[in-house]
């Protein structure tokens, strides 16, 4: 009987599945948006918005004038307790610009040439939602800073849907509908009030909580105080054009108070930049000092590090780590320690994280911290630092074969090959171009630049080798459905049609091969996998020249693996060319070091 009711105040001694799922649903609600503190007694000021939506907008969202009216008023209400701010929608309009996704620097451009904002204080355009899942800001709304203008992306996600869907099958639809609802009202409004404050003239910031985060989450819940100190600003001066020159100085001011929360130097340089536009030079800035007392402990460490008394100095090291986060001398020493003691990873990615998201971090921590990050598998945060690294390199060339490496570990292949340029004849910088050309004809790079940005390579990578990992593995369904969402994720790319070929090759039937693998080749000409089964096809129904062709392309551009070498000298045979079958024999001694041995031509059709 006490062990029954031991069991019972435990709560969790039988596997409960439904109670899982809702307290997963639970943690899956965002947070609420509301100002960090209610002002009260604030004059309210009503400022007017037009607004329009473009047909794809249209398209995909039920009631679109209601529902841009919707987002405006919940957006108005945050404002409105906070900044004693209302926004008035003056009217919703039809946009008629031309359908497609051209990206959201493009439209906000458009909708700066259609409408110039005279008698309303911000014009915003609403366009199709992405048709992949995006954290990015940039890619969910637009605007300049101190513009007008901004615009923004419809919000739903059929790829979060079917997740919730998988994630959440015992809930019932209803709730799984609201948890979807509500996820996308939170990031409607997240999305609306940051590139709002983008237009008077705030930056982006570390915090995943604050709104002027560059990466969207659904912990967002308010503005910080650095951020309302400017968007206060940009409200009390926005249309007084006499008082350029307060605006700028106030503005430079707030900027340089809230440097510690710039997500990187970058956002920081860029904001201070922004303050030449509205008047005035922006004077350096200076370095706040250290107390007495932590300056003197702060070289009592170094004097341990030169000594090598690396776990001393840590220890001294620790209160100040603490009281100064936000210092670059301390944090940078803390991650230069722990690599000097060849602390463990997880240890070490500690003590390196706060000094790489300090504005002011070296390449050189910015590089160690992307390669920790990498060797745990969070290639999404070693990203953004290993861009960084790259603005603030000087000319040494080991750094920039360092960072090559790391990009092409990283995914980002056109980074990679541009970092290994300027590495010029430093050894390893060549087998760097040579593996970024490899791993691009493995996975089918598009022949348009522009379907691929070089932000999204390293999405466009991982998503790749993934799905050629799970055909290796033959998890062959499993494939199939990531080539869907490559599909879905990367419009106008070829890496699905590729994994699709590949995976089709496995089966016997023909005809599925043919024509996935057809698809793959016109998409993707340099890619090696489409090459190579179409020459097999091809020789299973013995059309050898055709065979010898796409072999011998498929050898051309990856000449890494035996097997395809062998196919080829089997068709060389099958046509008797002994002057071909001689010379593919002697490049093949050169490449391997060892005799090439054709094989007769199987029977029927081997998967491969």
């Amino acid at each position: 009987m006490r062990l029954l009711a031991l069991l019972l105040l435990a709560g969790c001694a039988f596997p409960n599945p439904w109670r899982d799922q809702h307290n997963l649903a639970e943690s899956l609600k965002p947070a609420e948006v509301a100002p960090a503190a209610v002002q009260t007694n604030l004059p309210l000021r009503t400022f007017k918005v037009r607004a329009y939506a473009d047909a794809d907008y249209q398209t995909q969202t039920p009631r679109w004038n209601a529902r841009i009216g919707e987002q405006v008023a919940r957006a108005s209400a945050v404002l409105e307790r906070q900044y004693g701010v209302r926004l008035d929608v003056e009217s919703i309009r039809p946009w008629p610009r031309r359908p497609g996704d051209r990206g959201l620097r493009d439209a906000l451009a458009e909708l700066e040439a259609q409408d110039s904002g005279k008698g309303v204080d911000w014009v915003v355009g609403f366009v199709s939602s992405l048709r992949m899942f995006s954290a990015t800001q940039e890619e969910l709304g637009m605007a300049d800073v101190f513009g007008r203008h901004f615009v923004l992306r419809g919000m739903f996600s059929a790829v979060e849907t079917d997740a919730i869907d998988q994630a959440l099958p015992l809930l019932s639809v209803a709730e799984r509908e609201q948890l979807g609802r509500e996820r996308r009202v939170h990031k409607e409004m997240a999305v609306f009030l940051h590139e709002w404050a983008h237009t008077l003239g705030t930056f982006h910031e570390r915090s995943a909580q604050s709104l002027m985060s560059p990466l969207y989450d659904v912990s967002e819940s308010s503005f910080s105080d650095g951020s309302s100190r400017i968007i206060v600003l940009g409200l009390d001066y926005r249309d007084a054009p006499q008082a350029r020159d307060r605006w700028a100085a106030g503005y430079r001011e707030a900027v340089q108070r809230s440097a510690t929360l710039a997500w990187d130097s970058a956002a920081l340089d860029q904001a201070l930049m922004a303050a030449t536009h509205l008047g005035g030079a922006a004077p350096a800035a200076e370095k706040p000092k250290l107390p007495n007392a932590d300056a003197q402990a702060l070289e009592r460490v170094r004097a341990l590090e030169t000594a090598q008394d690396y776990g001393r100095a840590e220890v001294l090291l620790q209160p100040l780590i603490e009281r100064h986060p936000a210092d670059d001398e301390v944090q940078d020493l803390a991650c230069t320690l722990a690599q000097e003691r060849n602390a463990p990873t997880k240890v070490a990615l500690s003590a390196c994280r706060p000094a790489a998201k300090l504005p002011g971090a070296p390449p050189e921590i910015l590089l160690v911290t992307s390669h920790l990050l990498l060797g745990q598998g969070a290639r999404a945060e070693a990203v953004p630092l290993l861009s960084r690294a790259e603005t603030k390199l000087g000319s040494t060339a080991a750094g920039w074969l360092y960072l090559a490496a790391l990009q092409l570990e990283a995914g980002a292949c056109s980074s990679a090959e541009r970092s290994a340029a300027k590495a010029g004849a430093a050894k390893g910088a060549e087998q760097v171009a040579l593996e970024c050309t490899r791993l691009r004809r493995r996975i089918g790079f598009p022949q348009q630049p522009d379907a691929l940005t070089p932000e999204r390579e390293s999405d466009y990578v991982s998503a790749s080798l993934a799905a050629h990992q799970k055909i290796d593995e033959r998890k062959l369904d499993a494939a199939l459905a990531d080539a869907a969402a490559l599909r879905q994720a990367f419009p106008g790319t070829p890496a699905a049609a590729v994994v699709e070929c590949r995976t089709k090759s496995r089966g016997r039937a023909l005809d599925p091969i043919r024509a996935a693998c057809a698809e793959a080749a016109a998409a993707a000409p340099d890619a090696f996998y489409p090459q190579y089964v179409q020459g097999l096809v091809a020789g299973a129904d013995s059309r050898w020249t055709d065979a010898a062709a796409a072999l011998q392309r498929a050898v051309d551009l990856d000449d890494s693996g035996p097997q395809v070498w062998q196919s080829l000298a089997a068709v060389r045979q099958k046509l008797h060319d002994a002057a071909g079958l001689r010379d593919l024999q002697r490049r093949f001694r050169a490449r391997f070091k060892a005799p090439l041995r054709p094989e007769l031509w199987p029977t029927g059709w081997v998967a491969r």
